[in-house]
Formats: C-alpha cells, sequence, structure tokens
C-alpha cells in the first residue's frame, strides 16, 4: 500500500480510456512517449519542463504534463485536458502547473497553425539562452535554424497568463524561441515535428556550448540559408517520419508503461 502522500502515476489507465475517443487515447499514448524520449536524451528541469499537444476533434483543448510528475513518469492516463483559456477540462486527480497550462494555453490560442509545443530548461540549452549572441550556425543542426529563431528577454513572469500572452506574442510567426535566461520553446505542426525539432535544437546547443570560447567556423550566410531551407521547414515530420517511428519503438522497449 502506498504511504501516506505517495502519488500512484498509473491513475485509472481504463477509466480514463473510456472516457476519450480512439484519437485522443492514440495521441494520449504519443505524447506520454515524448515526455519519456525527452527525459532519455535530455537532462532537463525537475517538473517544470512540460510538451502539449492540441487535440484535433476540439482544437480549443490541449493535453498537457501533470504538474507534480517528473517526465519520466508521464502516462497516457495522468495527462491533464486544459482549454486554450487555461481552464482544466476534464475531471481528474491531476492537474497541470500555472507556468504549463498557461503559456502552452497562450501558445496554442495565439497560433492555430501550431498542435504540439516543448517546453524545455537543459543545461545547454540554458547556457545558450544567456548568451547575447544566441544561437550560432556552427552546426549542421543549428543552421536548421537559421534566422528561424524568437528571442524573449527575461522582464516578466510568464506562469501568469498576462505573461505567457506576451511570450506568446513575441513568438511571432516564428516555431522557436529562445526564452532568455531561462531555457527553449519548440513549436510544430505535428507533435513528431515538435519532438524532433526539440532534438536537433538540443544537439545544437550543446554543440555550441562544447565549443567554447575557441574561435569558432562560421558558415557562409549562403550556406546557412541554404541549409534552413531544406531542412528547417515545417509540416514536413508526421507520424510516418522515420525519426519518430524509431524513437516510438525505442519507447515500446524501454519504457512500455507509457501506454498505461
Amino acid at each position: 500500500m502506498a504511504g501516506k502522500g505517495a502519488i500512484s502515476i498509473h491513475g485509472s489507465s481504463k477509466l480514463v480510456r473510456e472516457r476519450v475517443s480512439e484519437q485522443e487515447w492514440r495521441l494520449r499514448c504519443e505524447l506520454a512517449a515524448a515526455h519519456r524520449l525527452i527525459a532519455h536524451f535530455v537532462f532537463v528541469d525537475m517538473t517544470y519542463n512540460h510538451v502539449s499537444v492540441r487535440l484535433p476533434e476540439d482544437p480549443q483543448h490541449f493535453l498537457v504534463k501533470a504538474d507534480n510528475l517528473f517526465m519520466e513518469q508521464v502516462t497516457a492516463s495522468n495527462l491533464v485536458k486544459y482549454d486554450v483559456d487555461g481552464r482544466q477540462v476534464m475531471p481528474s486527480d491531476y492537474k497541470a502547473s500555472p507556468a504549463a497550462y498557461n503559456l502552452h494555453a497562450a501558445v496554442l490560442k495565439a497560433r492555430p497553425d501550431i498542435t504540439a509545443a516543448v517546453h524545455t530548461h537543459s543545461p545547454a540549452n540554458l547556457a545558450v539562452s544567456a548568451q547575447k549572441q544566441g544561437l550560432l550556425p556552427i552546426t549542421q543542426q543549428a543552421m536548421r535554424f537559421y534566422n528561424r529563431i524568437a528571442y524573449y528577454p527575461n522582464e516578466t513572469d510568464d506562469t501568469t497568463r498576462e505573461g505567457a500572452d506576451r511570450l506568446a506574442a513575441a513568438l511571432g510567426d516564428k516555431w522557436v524561441m529562445i526564452l532568455e535566461n531561462h531555457g527553449a520553446l519548440i513549436c510544430g505542426k505535428t507533435l513528431p515535428e515538435a519532438y524532433i525539432y526539440h532534438h536537433f535544437f538540443e544537439l545544437a546547443c550543446r554543440a555550441q556550448v562544447a565549443a567554447g570560447t575557441a574561435e569558432l567556423i562560421i558558415p557562409s550566410q549562403e550556406a546557412c540559408e541554404e541549409r534552413a531551407r531544406k531542412f528547417g521547414r515545417v509540416g514536413v515530420y508526421d507520424s510516418g517520419s522515420r525519426d519518430w517511428v524509431a524513437s516510438m519503438a525505442l519507447a515500446e522497449k524501454l519504457f512500455p508503461d507509457y501506454k498505461n
């Protein structure tokens, strides 16, 4: 028996599955897998990082991580459902943190073309978020984001809805944002796309930090623009993309309980 105050991370998966459509359950499984995989590949910040996905059956609703769980503990049934005004819209034993539901609600409301968003504080993206030059195009991964990054100054409390609305406005028409002194926000037209681009962004940040203060080779503007045109497009990654197929297979092998 669990002790007082213990968390049952699996919840009543059968009960949740019976209350949602097959499409929502599939998205819940994929979103849980994305959290597990980010935790596997990226060192993230305790309970404070999260991924969201919009529900196609009701685009005003989205799923996001509960506030008292690490990414490693996310399952299909303990994800929580909110609307783009920041209200929890499905009864649950869990709730999201204001930092999570305000940020994702604000971004999804401001940008109907965004389906999924990843927000993390990793050592690498935190380091780059503290550098005045931002992300430099010094690797093939970084060149994907050339001239495609919005920057948001660390001046307001973005855990509030007012602050999150300002953050969403700062994103503009871009899909990637560095939150100065804070971390990164990576968005996509699909959940696989947001996840895959977050992975590339993390690699780019790690490489920049590892390069240190040595004199850097900066590719030409033409080379950067060509790389971004070919490999930085949105709307190209979906559930059939090879990186996502391989990722889901890895989640199935390492974390089969994500479907609970």
